[in-house]
């Protein structure tokens, strides 16, 4: 039985997040939203802080901060977003989004929040990226040992990796730690495992 950790959305974001900057990501999220498919069109504003909540909750138990971030697959913003906005992201910071539409949004989103990153509209297994980074993070890909193999190698020494949710298979080569917590809205049970690369 995995770790569970409390997630209470309004506690979470006031710990990690200014009121006044989630409001404007919300408010130009649902902007582009009208243009672009980026979250559900029934996505309220309590299913919006839940979202930015589970996004930041990994942020309870890993380092203070990340000298460089990769987000893979990152969609509407979750995790990405929230995370940046904590600003304990010091350096890099990099969106794969493949969907040039919604890799565009993101990136009028990012720069209405002055917010320091680099989108491409690329898939990860087929972009080339040289550097290693501290945080990675995958939402709503799904898992497999070849992308883990990869991620692995783009991890710094003391990198990790966030996948918001449970691996479906065996890992060997990498220490995973996965932690649960229930959803406030609909007693789901959730989980999210952090993984580091073995050295």
């Amino acid at each position: 039985m995995p770790p569970a950790l409390d997630l209470n959305p309004p506690e979470i974001i006031k710990k990690y997040l200014q009121p006044h900057r989630l409001d404007r990501y919300y408010k130009y999220l649902m902007a582009e939203n009208q243009k672009v498919n980026l979250v559900s069109r029934e996505t309220s504003r309590e299913d919006f802080d839940r979202l930015t909540a589970e996004s930041l909750l990994p942020l309870e138990i890993l380092d203070n901060g990340f000298g460089s971030y990769l987000d893979i697959g990152s969609g509407g913003g979750f995790p990405a977003i929230p995370i940046l906005m904590t600003e304990r992201v010091f350096g890099e910071a990099v969106l794969l989004e493949r969907t040039q539409k919604k890799a565009h949004a993101l990136q009028r989103i990012l720069a209405e929040l002055d917010l320091p990153a680099t989108v491409h509209d690329r898939d990860y297994e087929h972009f080339q990226l040289p550097a290693k980074f501290d945080l990675i993070t995958l939402r709503y890909v799904k898992l497999t040992p070849r992308l883990l193999d990869r991620i692995a190698g783009h991890l710094s020494d003391d990198g990790r990796f966030v996948y918001f949710s449970t691996p479906e298979f065996e890992i060997t080569s990498a220490g995973v730690e996965t932690y649960a917590y229930v959803s406030p809205q609909s007693d789901v049970v959730k989980s999210f495992s952090v993984l580091k690369a073995d050295r």
